[in-house]
């Protein structure tokens, strides 16, 4: 499917989103695929559409399952929890995970 049929597929997703679900923000990210440098703007393929919860990770919005797999990679080598068994330090993380805050937004991935 081309890119503009694609994109055609998830603005009608997007529409029948909006419209079910009025209350939710919507958040659209780009990635750097989305500018080819040639014009001022440009046309980008829609990768996803869909209904998320995110929360605020190093400054990015990030998904459950990535903010879990994030703070396993990043806590790893943090010396209050060295002493920890495997067990103790993934109840730690599923804690840290449950207790975060969390947005469910509208959210479309161009690029």
């Amino acid at each position: 499917m081309s890119k503009i049929g694609t994109s055609l597929e998830n603005t009608n997703k997007l529409k029948e989103l909006i419209v079910n679900n009025p209350e939710l923000p919507l958040l659209i990210f780009v990635g750097e695929e989305a500018y080819a440098g040639e014009f001022s703007y440009n046309m980008a393929e829609v990768n996803f559409v869909g209904i998320e919860e995110l929360t605020v990770y190093k400054n990015y919005c990030i998904e459950k399952e990535e903010y879990k797999e994030q703070l396993i990679d990043d806590l790893s080598d943090v010396e209050e929890y060295k002493e920890l068994s495997d067990k103790e330090y993934f109840e730690m993380i599923d804690k840290k995970v449950e207790e975060a805050e969390y947005i469910k937004a509208i959210v479309v991935n161009v690029g």
